[in-house]
Parts: structure tokens; sequence; C-alpha cells
């Protein structure tokens, strides 16, 4: 009796573990989170997924067709033709669904002015945005600095002029390194060979870097007044002989 026993429960764990679904691959829906680089920090999943108790789950998705109305009143209008607007709702529609942007996202862009506005709602919707590539700074700067050279014309000799126009060359390097150009303007830029066509380029950067430049460009200003010599006394009034009476 006591070996049948045995057997019987054996046989009913093997059914049992032969019978059980294989579990999700780690980062994927219904799998572990893969570990986090930082210790304390949240694990990480594939996109479209959050790790929530240490498993990838997918969030409620958004309306695709009100994120494609959206964006497409940034491109067009709100006043396109139907032939013109539905392929634009289309197409961002597409990539709402492609990059599984959740519900939470979804009102995020709803609240958005502009593509730069909801990139930071969703970013992988945006991937013609990003910014990728800082190699192209380099040959950016060498163009700025030309613009900026020719601006101020004979002015820029001057010792201080030449210390200032450094430092503001030097912002805009980091700025373009640091604060997420986008690869277009980089691209832009790096090309214009006058300018008008650096001028038009400009129309590409999205505000919230332009506010990075100004903060920047304002702390380099106030430094470099800082460290600027005083500028040199006024000459004494010239001395001048008391008239005679006659």
């Amino acid at each position: 009796m006591t070996l049948r026993l045995v057997a019987a429960l054996t046989l009913f764990i093997g059914c049992t573990q032969s019978d059980a679904p294989p579990r999700a691959a780690r980062g994927t829906e219904r799998g572990d989170c893969r570990p986090a680089a930082e210790k304390g920090a949240v694990g990480t999943c594939d996109p479209g997924l959050l790790c929530l108790s240490n498993l990838c789950v997918r969030p409620p998705p958004a309306d695709c067709s009100a994120v494609g109305e959206r964006l497409a009143s940034f491109d067009l209008g709100n006043y396109a033709e139907p032939d013109a607007r539905v392929p634009v709702v289309a197409k961002y529609k597409a990539a709402c669904e492609k990059a599984y942007v959740s519900k939470e996202q979804g009102d995020c862009i709803a609240k958005a002015d502009s593509n730069w506005a909801a990139k930071d709602c969703a970013s992988a919707m945006f991937p013609e945005l990003e910014s990728t590539d800082t190699s192209l700074c380099g040959q950016v700067m060498v163009k700025i600095k030309a613009l900026i050279d020719k601006q101020m014309g004979t002015t820029s000799a001057d010792p201080s002029t030449a210390k200032l126009i450094a430092a503001m060359t030097d912002v805009m390097r980091q700025s373009c390194e640091q604060d997420g150009w986008p690869d277009a303007l980089k691209q832009c830029l790096a090309s214009a060979n006058d300018d008008d066509a650096m001028t038009a380029c400009n129309s590409q950067m999205p505000p919230s870097v332009q506010q990075k430049i100004s903060e920047r460009m304002q702390k380099a200003m106030s430094e470099n007044m800082q460290t600027m010599p005083p500028p040199p006394p006024p000459p004494p009034p010239s001395a001048t002989a008391p008239s005679s009476s006659p």
C-alpha cells in the first residue's frame, strides 16, 4: 500500500510539473524584471511594459486614435481638409500602437502643445527627434563660431570680446553634447552654407533645448563679467588757468 502511494504521488508531481506553463523570459510580459543597473532602482522590461513587484506587466493602452488626432493638429492645424488629415492621423496612430503608448502617456500627449512636448511624454513615438550622435557637434561649432565672428566684425579681435566669444562657443558645444539636440538639427546646422540657412535650422530647435541654452548662456555671461578687469578710471579734469580781471 505504501509503495503504491509513493508511486501515485510521484506520478502526480511529475504530471504537475510537466503541465505547468513555461515561465516567460526575463524582461518580457509576465516575466521577471531585468535587474536594475543600480542597487535599489526599479528593474527594467521590454518597451511598453512596466516593472511592478518584479513582474513585467503591460499598462492600460492609450486611445491611439485620439493621440493621432492630437499630433496631426500640430502638423496641420485644426482646419486641414480630410484628405490631408487622414493619412497624418493614421501615421501617428500606427506609431502610437507600435510604441505601446500607455494611457498615462496618452493623457500627457493630450496636454502637450507641440511634438517636442509630446516627445517628453512618449519618446519612443519620435525616433526622428532623438539625439544619438554627438560627433557632429564639432562641425556645428565651427559654423556657429564663424557666424558669431561675422556678426561681431572687427570687434572680435578685442581680447575681452574674444574671451566672451570663446565662452559663448563653449556653452553651445556643451549644450550640443549634453542637452539632447536632435540629430536632424545638428545635420542641418553642419550642412548650412550661409546665415539664412542656419537661421532656418533654428526652427528645429526644441523649446526645452532653447531654455537650457539660455540658462547656460546667462550663467557663462555672469561668470565672464566677474573675471573681466574693471574699466580704467576717467581722466582727471583738465586744469584751467584762472581768468585775469581787466
